[in-house]
């Protein structure tokens, strides 16, 4: 399927249902709403990861040092994004993922290596249970939040808590990359004022089951809102950035 980024045409390995012409205009409607609030200009842009795996992330790399606190929901099969900050900052990175493609990710010999902190658990809008099902595509390995058949529960923490338990007092960069529970954490993060400068978001739209294009459009509206800027997006891939 072709969707829109800045740049323009991408084409995605999703397809959506052949009777969705309504949905095909409301993808170009973002894609036009997205270009009128994206600022662009900035110098300090760049992007790291594996663009083959669709494990790349752009981000602002202004005000990052190797004290920086970096936070990475989300492990699944690829943390080359994770390797490239500690080559290029020095930073510490704490990853957090309770699926067991992660826990065979994180054993591999070239991912233990001291700037990583694992956490077998999952990042939530509130501290709780949740039910993961298999991957729908079990060669990229990313299990998600459903009832369905399969579904095994894991513990999933939310950011404050995670803040207090690691004697952080704020985040620097944060990535989410965990199968839509990505609006339960943004939410949180608005609704307790958590101060994270940077944050790096996959929205789930369009590649879920039961999550809206609506859901994204309110939580973006709701950090432009706050004072997050939105900086670039390629993709469902977005990086938001805080005025002050």
């Amino acid at each position: 399927m072709t969707v829109f980024d800045k740049s323009g045409p991408v084409t995605t390995g999703w397809s959506p249902p052949k009777d969705t012409k309504l949905r095909r205009r409301l993808l170009y409607a973002r894609y036009l709403l997205k270009r009128a609030l994206l600022i662009r200009g900035s110098s300090d842009l760049s992007t790291l990861g594996n663009v083959s795996t669709g494990c790349s992330w752009t981000f602002c790399t202004k005000g990052l040092t190797r004290d920086s606190i970096v936070y990475s929901g989300g492990v699944g099969n690829d943390i080359s994004f994770e390797h490239a900050l500690v080559r290029e900052f020095g930073c510490d990175v704490k990853l957090f993922d309770p699926s067991t493609t992660a826990l065979a990710t994180m054993s591999r010999f070239e991912n233990k290596i001291p700037q990583f902190s694992f956490f077998t658990v999952g990042l939530t809008g509130r501290s709780r249970k949740l039910r993961l099902a298999p991957p729908l595509d079990a060669q990229e390995g990313s299990w998600y939040s459903s009832e369905a058949a399969g579904a095994v529960e894991v513990p999933c923490i939310d950011l404050g808590t995670l803040l207090k338990q690691n004697h952080d007092q704020q985040i620097d960069l944060l990535k989410l990359d965990i199968e839509g529970a990505e609006y339960g954490v943004l939410d949180d993060i608005l609704r307790d004022r958590i101060p994270v400068r940077q944050i790096l978001v996959e929205f789930h739209d369009g590649i879920l089951p039961g999550i809206r294009l609506r859901d994204s459009l309110r939580v973006i509206f709701r950090l432009i809102a706050r004072g997050y800027r939105l900086v670039a997006e390629v993709g469902n891939n977005h990086t938001f950035i805080y005025r002050s």
